[in-house]
């Protein structure tokens, strides 16, 4: 995949938590989303998603840039840099509770979602 998840920091605490992202090739953001979920009572990643996100549709970001997504509220923002210097962007969920928090093992998942059909009921 052209994006991937490097690490999940400061879990437990939505001020504080966020996922970090490298970009592998230069990609439209808006065609990935993030979900967390567990494991089932086999161990194995269960299907169920406690939480989305999408990134914005038409936002570019270049192959060797960082891409990270906080819990908390807060503005979007481009043009920032990692402590190594790497360009960074940063994006937040609006969670005002912590999402990487539960007692098992909550699991980071990458979607790549190139199209979403939706449908009123």
């Amino acid at each position: 995949m052209n994006l991937e998840i490097l690490s999940i920091k400061e879990h437990g605490d939505a001020t504080k938590e966020y996922v970090m992202l490298y970009a592998n090739a230069t990609i439209d953001l808006g065609n990935y989303a993030i979900v967390d979920t567990t494991f089932n009572k086999k161990g194995n990643v269960s299907n169920v998603m406690r939480h989305y996100y999408r990134f914005p549709k038409g936002y570019i970001v270049k192959k060797g840039e960082c891409v990270s997504l906080w819990t908390c509220k807060g503005t979007d923002k481009g043009g920032l840099k990692t402590t190594l210097g790497t360009p960074l962007h940063r994006f937040f969920w609006g969670s005002s509770a912590a999402i990487w928090n539960d007692d098992n093992i909550d699991v980071a998942e990458l979607l790549h979602v190139k199209t979403l059909e939706r449908t009123a009921a």
